[in-house]
């Protein structure tokens, strides 16, 4: 049975102790730390689990059955806030209880699960387990040999290997010498584009990060050519990744299915950009918005839904751009149609449209090192600097990224996963994510006028909005005017993606 916590805590931030997330204070200095955080934990949990069983949801479970998101995307952002906590506090438990002695012994088991998720990958054994009930290691293995052309499956190396994933919740053993799928594993047998994700991890993006310093000694460690990464080393090639990547349909095939999942994850859903800004406030004028690297629109037809009094330029590569408008012919009613228009366009050229209220750039700069970025950034000045007679300063540059936080200004469990987005950026593209501070000089030194004027931050959203203007006015330039938003007065940080 769950705790005995008001009802009212689960509507209500008042009185709640995790919106404090703990990793965002200063080390403890409470006499019983690790007293402390199981406090946390037992606080947190107790209103995760009374807020599930209000609403008649499932409890979180390893069992093949149990669900597969702990929280739907309704949750109150109080719930949500509390199950980051749970999440945060329940790390920092483990790396106390364990301490120093233990670190490096307790890396060993995250390299092994990479190991096993590429070797169950390779041999199809998250669609060999029945989806219901349980098989033998030995039919499991007899199943496997037949299932690989007759590759022979030794039984005591596929149980090592389970019993291996099996420690992080990954298959069951209900009773001795059988297996079944847990939570976790039935999800990657069900879910194409999870099992996409998972190869993807397993197969190159974790050779990749391995390759980082090889490719550090080998090139610089300052190199900023998209052809001397650490995926090049890892994969022994002279083309950047997207060029290597085209050779290979299996490859985009399985790249693409790891984008989609990442991309339609809760903390980059689009419902951030389409309710994140201020859109309605362009209406009146039948605003323009320009998605420059828009690729086959889906922001812009979100967008144009919602606001029916806007225009939309998707601009992309002309073979990008070519197939969203024939995707868009079949599929869209034609007041959508009439509003969203399709251009080939490459953003490092200078931009074709003038006039536009917003020029867009959602999850472009993260992809390039500051020199391209500095580059796509100044194509746009000269629009929103307009002609001769007209009014100038109008147009915005809304960037929608990443916004790196300072060290422990957010939970831990939250930070490392964006700082493992900072390090891929790195090893793939020889670019980087950005905190605050690196935004500011990025529009520097594309225009000393480009002036960070706001960046709001949607609750749950893995990404901020960094509003920019272009100063024409005379005078010093300084960060008068300067506005950081958030939908709450707390910090918090989506996990997923």
């Amino acid at each position: 049975m769950p705790g005995n916590l008001s009802s009212n805590s689960i509507q209500s931030t008042e009185n709640m102790a995790p919106t404090v997330p703990p990793a965002a204070a200063a080390p403890s200095s409470s006499p019983f730390p690790l007293e402390d955080l199981a406090w946390q934990c037992t606080k947190n949990a107790v209103l995760v689990s009374q807020y599930l069983s209000s609403e008649n949801l499932p409890q979180p479970s390893h069992a093949a059955d149990g669900p597969s998101t702990v929280l739907p995307a309704s949750a109150p952002q109080n719930v949500r806030q509390a199950r980051q906590s749970l999440m945060d506090a329940a790390l920092q438990l483990f790396q106390l209880a364990a301490g120093p002695s233990e670190f490096v012994p307790n890396l060993a088991p995250g390299v092994q699960y990479i190991s096993c998720v590429a070797w169950l990958i390779r041999y199809d054994i998250f669609h060999l387990v029945p989806m219901s009930g349980a098989i033998s290691y030995t039919d499991l293995a007899t199943t496997a040999s037949r299932a690989n052309s007759g590759v022979t499956i030794p039984e005591e190396r596929l149980k090592s290997i389970i019993r291996m994933a099996m420690t992080s919740a990954l298959f069951l053993e209900p009773e001795p010498n059988r297996i079944c799928h847990s939570a976790t594993s039935s999800l990657l047998a069900r879910d194409a584009d999870v099992h996409s994700w998972a190869s993807y991890l397993s197969t190159r993006s974790a050779p990749t990060a391995l390759a980082m310093t090889a490719a550090h000694g080998r090139f610089s460690p300052s190199s900023v050519a998209k052809n001397e990464t650490a995926y090049n080393v890892a994969f022994n090639t002279e083309l950047p990744f997207f060029e290597h990547l085209k050779q290979n349909p299996e490859g985009m095939q399985e790249f693409a299915g790891y984008m989609r999942n990442v991309t339609t994850s809760d903390g980059l859903d689009i419902k951030h950009l389409v309710n994140g800004y201020p859109w309605e406030t362009l209406s009146g004028s039948g605003g323009l918005v320009v998605d420059v690297g828009g690729s086959t629109g889906n922001a812009a037809i979100a967008l144009s839904r919602a606001y029916p009094d806007l225009r939309f330029v998707v601009q992309d590569l002309p073979e990008n751009a070519d197939a969203g408008r024939k995707a868009a012919e079949k599929t869209l009613p034609r007041d959508i149609l009439e509003r969203v228009t399709f251009q080939g366009h490459d953003f490092t050229q200078p931009q074709t449209v003038e006039g536009a209220d917003v020029y867009l750039l959602r999850m472009i700069l993260h992809d390039w090192p500051d020199h391209v970025a500095v580059a796509i950034l100044k194509n746009l000045v000269p629009v929103l600097e307009g002609k001769d007679g007209e009014k100038r300063g109008r147009g915005k540059i809304l960037i929608m990224d990443t916004v790196l936080p300072a060290p422990g200004q957010v939970p831990s469990a939250a930070e490392r996963i964006v700082r493992v987005r900072d390090l891929t950026m790195m090893q793939v593209f020889n670019s980087h994510e950005r905190d605050l501070e690196q935004w500011r000089q990025l529009l520097e030194k594309a225009d000393e006028r480009l002036r960070l004027a706001r960046v709001i931050e949607p609750f749950g959203s893995a990404m901020a909005l960094l509003e920019v203007e272009l100063d024409t006015s005379s005078g010093d330039d300084d960060d008068d005017g300067f506005q950081q938003e958030e939908e709450d007065d707390e910090e918090n940080w989506d996990i997923s993606g």
